[in-house]
């Protein structure tokens, strides 16, 4: 048994590359999704601590982990790695591309949201746009409180929710899902005035490279909040005959 954890572009890559197996597996996502599953696939959702992943890896007796959930998952990443190690199971990081880092002035690579709203107020940059998900509202309070900030979330009911319990002005949420073109980010940007703007290194399924180069062409900061790091034993791979590759050899 496999268990993949998913909720993501490359989560829904996983399912078919599996597909096309008899492996059977299961996807586990945080919240609960619309997804489509082989004959082979099972669904599971909510959020799993160490303990109760360990729980469910014994009574599924999983034997390979494929974790392909967002590259900003720290606390999965985690709990996958810890829980791994104690059970001797392998995982298979599914990472998305990430394009390489843009040596631009405008471009502003940082190691956490700390710094970034460190560098925002110090700037005063006014009024900001955040990329980063509904999930990190709450970290930029210190700015939002003092300066008129706008946050992108995706149009649903769970990320509204989300958004009015931290007490950020709702009519300051942009409701809509990234950009998939340079010209509709800049009409985003043309349309809320921001001076600045702050995402995460989502890589290429993400979209970061149409922020890049949105900011560039409009003349304003970008502030990139690297990934964080992954365990050491995770196997990385970004092709579906990697992931096979790994998955079979592991198996054998």
């Amino acid at each position: 048994m496999i268990l993949v954890f998913g909720g993501t572009t490359e989560g829904k890559q996983v399912i078919s590359a599996l597909a096309d197996t008899a492996l059977p597996f299961w996807y586990s996502s945080k919240i609960r999704i619309e997804v489509t599953l082989p004959v082979n696939g099972r669904y599971r959702c909510g959020a799993l601590t160490e303990s109760a992943l360990e729980d469910f890896c014994r009574e599924q007796s999983i034997r390979v982990i494929v974790h392909a959930s967002h590259p900003f998952a720290a606390v999965l990443h985690e709990t996958i790695g810890v829980v791994s190690k104690r059970l001797c199971i392998p995982v298979i990081r599914f990472e998305r591309q990430y394009p390489a880092a843009e040596a631009h002035p405008l471009i502003r690579y940082a190691d956490s949201y700390d710094e970034v709203l460190a560098a925002l107020l110090s700037a005063a940059y006014e009024p900001v746009l955040s990329l980063t998900g509904v999930q990190t509202i709450i970290r930029w309070k210190a700015y939002w409180e003092q300066h008129r900030m706008y946050c992108r979330i995706l149009p649903r009911d769970t990320s509204l929710e989300i958004a009015r319990g931290t007490g950020f002005p709702e009519e300051q949420l942009l409701l809509s899902f990234p950009g998939k073109t340079v010209e509709e980010e800049l009409a985003v940007i043309r349309e809320t005035g921001v001076q600045a703007m702050v995402t995460k290194e989502s890589g290429e399924s993400g979209f970061l490279p149409v922020k890049v180069a949105a900011a560039i062409a409009a003349g304003i900061p970008l502030y990139i909040i690297r990934r964080p790091a992954l365990p050491a034993h995770f196997i990385k791979t970004d092709q579906a005959a990697g992931l096979l590759y790994h998955v079979n050899r592991l198996l054998v």
